[in-house]
């Protein structure tokens, strides 16, 4: 677990320069909608593996990460803006310590600046976490059946002049 969590902390870091760079462009003229889309995405697939890295090692059976999406969807609250949407799934071994490894993600997202982080339960008992940060990207993570840990991943937004048409994102 120690192993997981230095690798969270240099991915965190990573992020970090990752996100200031994403905003940094968005109000930067010039910037083409693919750059911006291009920092977007990576910025979502780096979060994606921080969380993804909380599941020890020793417990993963198997890890599938989402590299390209053949749709971005529009931005409700902005005109003329999309996200990009992700997805990583984490194959658990039955004896992972599921409530801990929630209660890390949840722990460690607390604690940084610019984050908010919801948790629930569904009906049917299902503990989720959702993850938003102050670019607006989100992140909602899941336990399923199997069991897996389950992230869902949207982009902060990006401006989308000249990428309608790409046949992947």
């Amino acid at each position: 677990m120690q192993y997981t969590r230095l690798a969270a902390g240099t991915l965190a870091a990573v992020t970090s320069v990752v996100l200031v760079a994403t905003l940094s462009s968005c109000s930067s003229p010039g910037k083409s909608a693919t750059s911006q889309l291009a920092l977007a995405k990576q910025t979502a697939l780096t979060v994606e593996s921080q969380i993804a890295a909380f599941a020890p090692a020793n417990d993963v059976v198997s890890t599938h990460q989402t590299l390209t999406s053949k749709v971005i969807f529009p931005c409700l609250s902005k005109d003329n803006e999309s996200y990009w949407p992700g997805s990583t799934v984490v194959n658990l071994t039955p004896k992972s310590d599921i409530d801990a490894i929630m209660t890390a993600i949840g722990a460690n997202w607390a604690t940084k600046s610019g984050w908010l982080i919801v948790e629930s339960k569904d009906a049917s008992g299902t503990e989720s976490l959702v993850l938003t940060s102050s670019a607006g990207a989100k992140f909602t993570v899941t336990v399923v059946q199997g069991p897996q840990l389950s992230i869902t991943a949207l982009s902060s937004c990006f401006p989308t002049a000249g990428l309608a048409g790409m046949k992947q994102y």
